[in-house]
Protein backbone atom coordinates (compact mmCIF):
# COMPACT_ATOMS: atom_id res chain seq x y z
CA UNK A 1 0.00 0.00 0.00
CA UNK A 2 1.26 3.49 -0.65
CA UNK A 3 0.27 6.99 0.26
CA UNK A 4 1.91 10.24 -0.64
CA UNK A 5 2.65 12.42 2.35
CA UNK A 6 3.10 16.15 1.95
CA UNK A 7 4.80 18.24 -0.67
CA UNK A 8 8.29 19.61 -1.00
CA UNK A 9 8.04 23.04 0.57
CA UNK A 10 10.74 25.05 -1.15
CA UNK A 11 11.36 27.78 1.36
CA UNK A 12 12.46 30.81 -0.59
CA UNK A 13 12.51 34.54 0.05
CA UNK A 14 11.71 36.15 -3.30
CA UNK A 15 10.96 39.66 -4.43
CA UNK A 16 7.99 38.83 -6.63
CA UNK A 17 5.11 41.06 -7.58
CA UNK A 18 1.72 39.47 -6.84
CA UNK A 19 -0.66 38.97 -9.73
CA UNK A 20 -4.40 39.20 -9.56
CA UNK A 21 -6.00 35.77 -9.24
CA UNK A 22 -9.46 34.49 -9.97
CA UNK A 23 -10.06 33.86 -6.28
CA UNK A 24 -12.50 36.15 -4.48
CA UNK A 25 -10.66 36.93 -1.28
CA UNK A 26 -12.16 38.45 1.84
CA UNK A 27 -10.07 40.25 4.44
CA UNK A 28 -9.98 40.02 8.22
CA UNK A 29 -7.51 41.25 10.80
CA UNK A 30 -5.86 39.58 13.78
CA UNK A 31 -3.60 41.15 16.37
CA UNK A 32 -0.62 41.14 14.01
CA UNK A 33 -1.88 40.23 10.54
CA UNK A 34 -4.23 41.20 7.75
CA UNK A 35 -5.39 37.93 6.21
CA UNK A 36 -6.70 37.76 2.62
CA UNK A 37 -8.37 34.41 2.01
CA UNK A 38 -11.03 32.31 0.33
CA UNK A 39 -10.75 29.47 2.86
CA UNK A 40 -13.85 28.66 4.88
CA UNK A 41 -14.33 30.95 7.87
CA UNK A 42 -13.72 28.33 10.55
CA UNK A 43 -10.36 27.18 9.16
CA UNK A 44 -9.27 30.72 8.25
CA UNK A 45 -10.09 31.95 11.77
CA UNK A 46 -8.15 29.09 13.36
CA UNK A 47 -5.14 29.78 11.12
CA UNK A 48 -5.28 33.48 12.04
CA UNK A 49 -5.18 32.60 15.74
CA UNK A 50 -2.32 30.19 15.09
CA UNK A 51 -0.37 32.91 13.26
CA UNK A 52 -0.80 35.27 16.21
CA UNK A 53 0.36 32.57 18.62
CA UNK A 54 3.39 31.85 16.48
CA UNK A 55 4.21 35.56 16.27
CA UNK A 56 4.08 35.69 20.07
CA UNK A 57 6.44 32.71 20.16
CA UNK A 58 8.93 34.40 17.84
CA UNK A 59 8.75 37.60 19.89
CA UNK A 60 9.08 35.76 23.21
CA UNK A 61 12.00 33.58 22.15
CA UNK A 62 13.73 36.49 20.43
CA UNK A 63 12.69 39.21 22.89
CA UNK A 64 16.09 40.86 22.53
CA UNK A 65 14.81 42.27 19.23
CA UNK A 66 11.65 43.80 20.63
CA UNK A 67 11.43 47.17 18.98
CA UNK A 68 10.16 50.32 20.72
CA UNK A 69 8.41 51.05 17.42
CA UNK A 70 5.45 48.81 16.70
CA UNK A 71 5.97 46.68 13.61
CA UNK A 72 3.53 47.14 10.74
CA UNK A 73 0.61 44.74 10.44
CA UNK A 74 1.77 41.89 8.23
CA UNK A 75 -0.05 40.61 5.14
CA UNK A 76 -0.96 36.96 4.56
CA UNK A 77 -2.74 35.49 1.51
CA UNK A 78 -4.26 32.04 2.04
CA UNK A 79 -5.70 30.38 -1.04
CA UNK A 80 -7.98 27.37 -1.30
CA UNK A 81 -6.60 26.26 -4.67
CA UNK A 82 -3.06 25.83 -5.93
CA UNK A 83 -3.86 27.56 -9.24
CA UNK A 84 -4.62 30.83 -7.44
CA UNK A 85 -1.40 30.57 -5.43
CA UNK A 86 0.47 29.85 -8.67
CA UNK A 87 -1.05 32.91 -10.35
CA UNK A 88 -0.03 34.99 -7.34
CA UNK A 89 3.60 33.80 -7.70
CA UNK A 90 3.70 34.15 -11.51
CA UNK A 91 3.71 30.34 -11.86
CA UNK A 92 7.34 30.19 -10.73
CA UNK A 93 7.00 28.08 -7.58
CA UNK A 94 5.38 24.84 -8.67
CA UNK A 95 6.99 22.70 -5.98
CA UNK A 96 6.22 24.96 -3.06
CA UNK A 97 3.41 24.99 -0.52
CA UNK A 98 4.07 28.52 0.67
CA UNK A 99 6.40 31.48 0.27
CA UNK A 100 7.37 34.76 1.90
CA UNK A 101 7.44 37.48 -0.75
CA UNK A 102 10.00 39.93 0.56
CA UNK A 103 9.32 42.58 -2.08
CA UNK A 104 5.71 42.84 -0.91
CA UNK A 105 6.29 41.84 2.74
CA UNK A 106 3.58 39.23 2.22
CA UNK A 107 3.25 35.56 3.09
CA UNK A 108 1.25 33.29 0.77
CA UNK A 109 0.17 29.64 0.95
CA UNK A 110 -2.57 27.33 -0.26
CA UNK A 111 -4.54 24.35 1.03
CA UNK A 112 -5.33 22.12 -1.97
CA UNK A 113 -3.34 18.88 -2.00
CA UNK A 114 -1.32 19.69 1.13
CA UNK A 115 -3.78 19.01 3.90
CA UNK A 116 -4.45 21.21 6.88
CA UNK A 117 -1.58 19.98 9.04
CA UNK A 118 1.01 20.64 6.33
CA UNK A 119 -0.51 24.07 5.69
CA UNK A 120 -0.11 24.91 9.38
CA UNK A 121 3.51 23.78 9.32
CA UNK A 122 4.14 25.84 6.19
CA UNK A 123 2.71 28.94 7.89
CA UNK A 124 4.86 28.41 10.97
CA UNK A 125 7.89 28.27 8.69
CA UNK A 126 7.12 31.14 6.34
CA UNK A 127 5.82 33.37 9.11
CA UNK A 128 9.25 33.18 10.73
CA UNK A 129 10.84 34.49 7.52
CA UNK A 130 8.37 37.37 7.58
CA UNK A 131 9.00 38.12 11.26
CA UNK A 132 12.78 37.95 10.87
CA UNK A 133 12.68 40.23 7.82
CA UNK A 134 10.80 42.87 9.80
CA UNK A 135 12.24 42.49 13.30
CA UNK A 136 15.80 41.17 13.00
CA UNK A 137 17.57 41.69 9.68
CA UNK A 138 16.97 41.86 5.95
CA UNK A 139 20.42 40.37 5.33
CA UNK A 140 20.16 36.96 7.02
CA UNK A 141 22.59 34.09 6.22
CA UNK A 142 20.42 31.64 4.32
CA UNK A 143 21.42 28.58 6.37
CA UNK A 144 20.40 30.32 9.60
CA UNK A 145 17.22 31.80 8.16
CA UNK A 146 16.07 28.42 6.83
CA UNK A 147 17.28 26.53 9.89
CA UNK A 148 15.38 28.74 12.32
CA UNK A 149 12.27 28.65 10.12
CA UNK A 150 12.33 24.85 10.15
CA UNK A 151 12.98 24.78 13.90
CA UNK A 152 9.77 26.78 14.43
CA UNK A 153 8.00 24.75 11.72
CA UNK A 154 8.40 21.64 13.89
CA UNK A 155 6.80 23.35 16.90
CA UNK A 156 3.80 21.46 18.33
CA UNK A 157 0.75 23.59 19.13
CA UNK A 158 -1.11 22.32 22.21
CA UNK A 159 -3.91 24.87 22.22
CA UNK A 160 -2.18 27.39 24.45
CA UNK A 161 1.45 27.43 23.32
CA UNK A 162 4.13 25.71 21.26
CA UNK A 163 6.45 22.88 22.25
CA UNK A 164 9.78 23.60 20.55
CA UNK A 165 12.84 21.46 19.99
CA UNK A 166 10.94 18.47 18.60
CA UNK A 167 12.80 15.91 16.48
CA UNK A 168 10.48 13.97 14.13
CA UNK A 169 11.65 10.48 13.09
CA UNK A 170 11.62 11.52 9.41
CA UNK A 171 14.19 14.24 10.22
CA UNK A 172 16.46 11.62 11.78
CA UNK A 173 16.02 9.31 8.78
CA UNK A 174 17.01 12.16 6.45
CA UNK A 175 20.02 13.08 8.59
CA UNK A 176 21.21 9.48 8.80
CA UNK A 177 20.92 9.07 5.02
CA UNK A 178 22.82 12.31 4.41
CA UNK A 179 25.58 11.22 6.81
CA UNK A 180 25.78 7.80 5.14
CA UNK A 181 26.04 9.21 1.62
CA UNK A 182 28.27 12.14 2.59
CA UNK A 183 25.75 14.78 1.49
CA UNK A 184 26.30 17.23 4.35
CA UNK A 185 28.10 20.40 3.34
CA UNK A 186 31.37 21.44 4.88
CA UNK A 187 30.77 24.49 7.08
CA UNK A 188 33.31 26.48 5.07
CA UNK A 189 30.88 26.16 2.11
CA UNK A 190 27.54 26.35 3.92
CA UNK A 191 28.09 29.32 6.25
CA UNK A 192 28.89 31.91 3.52
CA UNK A 193 26.35 30.53 1.02
CA UNK A 194 24.18 33.21 -0.60
CA UNK A 195 20.48 32.93 -1.42
CA UNK A 196 21.39 32.56 -5.09
CA UNK A 197 23.89 29.76 -4.42
CA UNK A 198 21.36 28.03 -2.17
CA UNK A 199 18.67 28.18 -4.88
CA UNK A 200 21.04 26.93 -7.61
CA UNK A 201 22.07 23.92 -5.54
CA UNK A 202 18.43 23.24 -4.73
CA UNK A 203 17.44 23.21 -8.40
CA UNK A 204 20.52 21.31 -9.60
CA UNK A 205 20.16 18.21 -7.44
CA UNK A 206 17.10 17.06 -5.52
CA UNK A 207 19.08 15.06 -2.94
CA UNK A 208 21.52 17.89 -2.28
CA UNK A 209 18.68 20.37 -1.94
CA UNK A 210 16.87 18.24 0.64
CA UNK A 211 20.15 17.68 2.49
CA UNK A 212 20.99 21.38 2.80
CA UNK A 213 17.56 22.12 4.27
CA UNK A 214 17.74 19.31 6.79
CA UNK A 215 21.34 20.14 7.67
CA UNK A 216 20.34 23.74 8.39
CA UNK A 217 17.53 22.51 10.63
CA UNK A 218 19.93 20.17 12.46
CA UNK A 219 22.49 22.96 12.90
CA UNK A 220 19.91 25.26 14.50
CA UNK A 221 18.65 22.41 16.68
CA UNK A 222 22.26 21.91 17.78
CA UNK A 223 22.70 25.61 18.59
CA UNK A 224 19.43 25.85 20.51
CA UNK A 225 19.22 22.47 22.25
CA UNK A 226 22.78 21.15 22.81
CA UNK A 227 23.56 21.03 26.53
CA UNK A 228 26.34 19.87 28.83
CA UNK A 229 26.29 17.22 31.55
CA UNK A 230 24.72 19.73 33.98
CA UNK A 231 21.83 20.39 31.61
CA UNK A 232 23.11 23.87 30.70
CA UNK A 233 22.63 25.03 27.12
CA UNK A 234 26.00 25.43 25.46
CA UNK A 235 25.37 27.63 22.41
CA UNK A 236 21.96 29.24 22.90
CA UNK A 237 23.30 32.55 24.27
CA UNK A 238 25.87 32.73 21.46
CA UNK A 239 23.15 32.18 18.87
CA UNK A 240 21.23 35.14 20.30
CA UNK A 241 24.46 37.13 20.16
CA UNK A 242 24.81 36.29 16.47
CA UNK A 243 21.25 37.40 15.79
CA UNK A 244 21.92 40.61 17.69
CA UNK A 245 25.02 41.28 15.57
CA UNK A 246 22.96 40.71 12.41
CA UNK A 247 20.34 43.11 13.74
CA UNK A 248 23.07 45.68 14.25
CA UNK A 249 24.14 45.44 10.61
CA UNK A 250 27.02 42.95 10.74
CA UNK A 251 27.47 40.58 7.80
CA UNK A 252 26.80 36.89 8.27
CA UNK A 253 30.53 36.07 8.44
CA UNK A 254 31.23 38.87 10.93
CA UNK A 255 28.27 37.95 13.11
CA UNK A 256 29.28 34.29 13.21
CA UNK A 257 32.91 34.99 14.07
CA UNK A 258 32.02 37.45 16.83
CA UNK A 259 29.51 35.01 18.35
CA UNK A 260 31.29 31.66 17.87
CA UNK A 261 34.90 32.47 17.01
CA UNK A 262 37.03 31.53 14.02
CA UNK A 263 37.52 27.80 14.69
CA UNK A 264 34.97 26.65 12.12
CA UNK A 265 36.48 23.16 11.86
CA UNK A 266 36.17 22.57 15.60
CA UNK A 267 32.61 23.90 15.54
CA UNK A 268 31.76 21.53 12.68
CA UNK A 269 33.26 18.57 14.54
CA UNK A 270 31.02 19.27 17.58
CA UNK A 271 27.98 19.48 15.31
CA UNK A 272 28.80 16.18 13.58
CA UNK A 273 29.02 14.46 16.98
CA UNK A 274 25.61 15.88 17.85
CA UNK A 275 24.08 14.90 14.49
CA UNK A 276 25.26 11.28 14.73
CA UNK A 277 23.75 10.93 18.22
CA UNK A 278 20.48 12.75 17.55
CA UNK A 279 17.33 10.69 18.01
CA UNK A 280 13.61 11.42 17.66
CA UNK A 281 11.74 12.96 20.58
CA UNK A 282 8.91 11.07 22.28
CA UNK A 283 6.09 13.45 21.32
CA UNK A 284 7.14 13.61 17.68
CA UNK A 285 7.42 9.81 17.50
CA UNK A 286 3.94 9.28 18.96
CA UNK A 287 2.51 11.82 16.53
CA UNK A 288 4.14 10.12 13.55
CA UNK A 289 2.91 6.71 14.76
CA UNK A 290 -0.63 8.03 15.04
CA UNK A 291 -0.39 9.49 11.53
CA UNK A 292 0.46 5.99 10.27
CA UNK A 293 -2.69 4.60 11.90
CA UNK A 294 -4.77 7.44 10.43
CA UNK A 295 -3.38 6.85 6.93
CA UNK A 296 -4.07 3.13 7.26
CA UNK A 297 -7.66 3.80 8.36
CA UNK A 298 -8.20 5.99 5.29
CA UNK A 299 -6.74 3.41 2.92
CA UNK A 300 -8.84 0.61 4.40
CA UNK A 301 -11.96 2.79 4.35
CA UNK A 302 -11.32 3.38 0.65
CA UNK A 303 -11.46 -0.41 0.27
CA UNK A 304 -14.79 -0.53 2.12
CA UNK A 305 -13.44 -1.70 5.49
CA UNK A 306 -14.48 0.04 8.72
CA UNK A 307 -14.11 -0.86 12.39
CA UNK A 308 -16.26 -0.57 15.50
CA UNK A 309 -13.28 -0.21 17.83
CA UNK A 310 -9.49 0.05 17.80
CA UNK A 311 -9.02 -3.56 18.88
CA UNK A 312 -10.80 -4.91 15.78
CA UNK A 313 -8.75 -2.47 13.67
CA UNK A 314 -5.55 -3.75 15.30
CA UNK A 315 -6.41 -7.42 14.74
CA UNK A 316 -7.27 -6.80 11.09
CA UNK A 317 -4.06 -4.84 10.46
CA UNK A 318 -1.92 -7.55 12.09
CA UNK A 319 -3.64 -10.34 10.18
CA UNK A 320 -3.19 -8.49 6.88
CA UNK A 321 0.43 -7.53 7.69
CA UNK A 322 -0.25 -4.06 6.33
CA UNK A 323 2.57 -1.65 5.58
CA UNK A 324 2.58 1.84 4.10
CA UNK A 325 5.15 3.43 1.83
CA UNK A 326 5.94 7.10 2.36
CA UNK A 327 8.01 9.61 0.49
CA UNK A 328 8.87 13.17 1.29
CA UNK A 329 11.14 14.98 -1.11
CA UNK A 330 14.02 12.61 -1.83
CA UNK A 331 13.39 10.46 1.25
CA UNK A 332 11.42 7.20 1.03
CA UNK A 333 10.62 4.71 3.76
CA UNK A 334 8.26 1.88 4.68
CA UNK A 335 6.41 1.52 7.93
CA UNK A 336 7.51 -1.17 10.36
CA UNK A 337 6.86 -4.74 9.25
CA UNK A 338 5.36 -5.27 12.73
CA UNK A 339 2.21 -3.14 12.39
CA UNK A 340 1.32 -3.87 16.02
CA UNK A 341 4.08 -1.45 16.98
CA UNK A 342 1.84 1.47 16.08
CA UNK A 343 -0.78 0.34 18.58
CA UNK A 344 1.77 0.44 21.42
CA UNK A 345 3.50 3.05 23.55
CA UNK A 346 7.19 3.82 23.14
CA UNK A 347 8.11 0.92 25.46
CA UNK A 348 6.21 -1.57 23.30
CA UNK A 349 3.26 -1.90 25.71
CA UNK A 350 -0.09 -2.16 23.88
CA UNK A 351 -2.39 0.79 24.54
CA UNK A 352 -5.53 -0.07 26.50
CA UNK A 353 -8.99 0.79 25.18
CA UNK A 354 -8.92 3.85 27.49
CA UNK A 355 -5.65 5.02 25.97
CA UNK A 356 -6.29 4.49 22.23
CA UNK A 357 -9.89 4.62 21.06
CA UNK A 358 -12.42 5.96 18.56
CA UNK A 359 -14.81 8.84 19.28
CA UNK A 360 -17.64 9.75 16.91
CA UNK A 361 -17.38 13.33 15.68
CA UNK A 362 -20.46 14.72 13.96
CA UNK A 363 -20.07 15.35 10.25
CA UNK A 364 -16.73 13.54 9.94
CA UNK A 365 -16.25 10.71 7.41
CA UNK A 366 -14.51 8.60 10.08
CA UNK A 367 -14.59 8.70 13.90
CA UNK A 368 -11.80 10.58 15.67
CA UNK A 369 -8.78 8.52 16.70
CA UNK A 370 -7.71 9.55 20.21
CA UNK A 371 -4.55 8.62 22.07
CA UNK A 372 -3.88 9.26 25.74
CA UNK A 373 -0.22 8.43 25.54
CA UNK A 374 0.71 8.16 29.20
CA UNK A 375 2.03 11.71 29.35
CA UNK A 376 0.24 15.03 29.76
CA UNK A 377 -1.04 15.35 26.20
CA UNK A 378 -3.98 14.02 24.25
CA UNK A 379 -3.53 13.35 20.55
CA UNK A 380 -6.80 13.63 18.61
CA UNK A 381 -6.83 12.83 14.90
CA UNK A 382 -9.86 14.15 13.04
CA UNK A 383 -10.86 13.15 9.52
CA UNK A 384 -12.40 15.43 6.94
CA UNK A 385 -13.52 15.30 3.31
CA UNK A 386 -11.58 17.18 0.67
CA UNK A 387 -12.57 17.57 -2.95
CA UNK A 388 -10.28 14.64 -3.77
CA UNK A 389 -10.30 12.25 -0.81
CA UNK A 390 -10.56 11.85 2.95
CA UNK A 391 -7.67 13.45 4.85
CA UNK A 392 -6.80 13.92 8.51
CA UNK A 393 -5.50 16.56 10.90
CA UNK A 394 -4.11 16.36 14.41
CA UNK A 395 -5.14 18.33 17.47
CA UNK A 396 -2.87 18.26 20.53
CA UNK A 397 -4.13 19.43 23.89
CA UNK A 398 -3.26 19.00 27.57
CA UNK A 399 -5.00 16.10 29.28
CA UNK A 400 -6.52 18.42 31.89
CA UNK A 401 -8.20 20.44 29.12
CA UNK A 402 -9.38 17.23 27.47
CA UNK A 403 -10.96 16.01 30.72
CA UNK A 404 -12.75 19.30 31.31
CA UNK A 405 -14.11 19.30 27.76
CA UNK A 406 -15.30 15.69 28.11
CA UNK A 407 -17.06 16.45 31.35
Amino acid sequence: MSRRVGLIVALLILALLPRRTTAELRDFTTRYYTVHTDLDESLAGELGRRLDAMYDQYAQRLAVFKSPVELPRLDVSLFRYQKDYMAFTHWRLRNTGGVFVAGQNRLAAYLEGQGRDQLRRTLQHEAFHQFAYNAISRDFPVWLNEGLAQFFEEGLWNGSGFLLGEVPPRRVLQLQADLKYDRLLDFSRLLPMTNEQWARRLSANRDDGAAQYNQSWAMVHFLVMAHNSRGEFIYRARLLDMLRFLHDGKSGDEAFEQAFGTNIRGFQDRFMEYARALGPTSEATLIEDQAVLADLLIDLDRRGKRFEDVESFRRFAIQGRYRLHYYRGNLEWDTDSNVNRYFCDLNGRPFSDQELFFSVHGGSPLPDLICHCGGELELRTRFYDTEREVDHELAIQPMAMSASISN
